[in-house]
């Protein structure tokens, strides 16, 4: 009776000590956490947005446009491995020309710091020599943990401090009604002047508008290296639509608005 006892104690030990293994390993240490996996995104270079928002009485998603631009530009100037945005916020009215309440520019943000490389997949068949390099492993991981914890936390400044700047365009943007005229092809010379000279890529007009201009304007503008970009277009005549929207993408793409229109 006494030998089951001992017996079923023993068993009871084992598979205590099954459990333990299981769930934390038994009689040894726990194994210290892997580093994260960081990856770097392709690196960005700069971009820059020139964004032209019509005004009432015939366009009215100003303010709805303005929330979408702010919430992309938060999304946009927060990216690792970036060089930051430029970005100029203008009107469409009856003197489109030069008339951008907000402008800014976002700063870059670095690539991450990766973590070291762990020694185990080529540390050797010499257990001592293999031992010292997990040691100086861990001591490099925990150099690069605070490098990574600073970062996290720089890039968390940098997000409100881009929220700051686009709460400019959240609440300074205001599209007050204009029945004197819509002036599209200064809004475009307002693009051109604002995106020439800056050395960039990536450089984006942004046309929100219903494309009806009623102001007469001759002259010549350059948009070469410009992608123009019609966003929240509204048309209620869709055969003018097509019309007025062909008639804009040859001034955008020759850059000379012919007289008599």
């Amino acid at each position: 009776m006494k030998s089951q006892r001992s017996k079923h104690h023993r068993v009871s030990i084992l598979l205590s000590c099954l459990l333990l293994v299981v769930l934390f390993g038994c009689g040894s240490k726990p194994n210290s956490l892997p580093p994260p996996t960081i990856a770097n995104p392709a690196y960005r270079p700069m971009v820059v947005i020139d964004a032209e928002i019509d005004t009432p009485p015939n366009y009215r998603l100003g303010h709805t446009v303005a929330l979408a631009l702010a919430n992309k530009i938060d999304e946009l100037a927060t990216r690792v491995n970036s060089t930051g945005l430029v970005i100029f916020v203008c009107r469409i009215s009856s003197q489109s020309w030069q008339d951008c309440p907000v402008s800014f520019k976002t700063p870059a943000i670095p690539a991450w710091v990766l973590p070291p490389s762990d020694p185990a997949t080529h540390c050797g068949p010499d257990p001592y020599q293999c031992s010292k390099l997990k040691q100086e492993h861990q001591k490099a991981l925990t150099a690069w943990n605070v490098i990574h914890v600073g970062q996290v936390r720089a890039l968390e400044q940098v997000r409100a401090y881009v929220h700051t700047l686009t709460d400019k365009i959240r609440d300074d943007m205001k599209f007050p009604w204009d029945n004197k005229g819509s002036d599209i092809f200064n809004a475009l010379a307002t693009c051109a002047n604002n995106l020439q000279g800056i050395n960039a890529p990536y450089k984006f007009c942004l046309l929100a508008t219903d494309f009806i201009s009623t102001t007469q304007q001759q002259g010549s503008l350059s948009l070469a290296g410009v992608r123009v970009v019609a966003a929240f277009h509204t048309c209620s005549d869709n055969a003018f639509c097509q019309q007025s929207t062909s008639y804009w993408a040859h001034i955008a793409r020759s850059g000379y608005s012919p007289p008599n229109r």
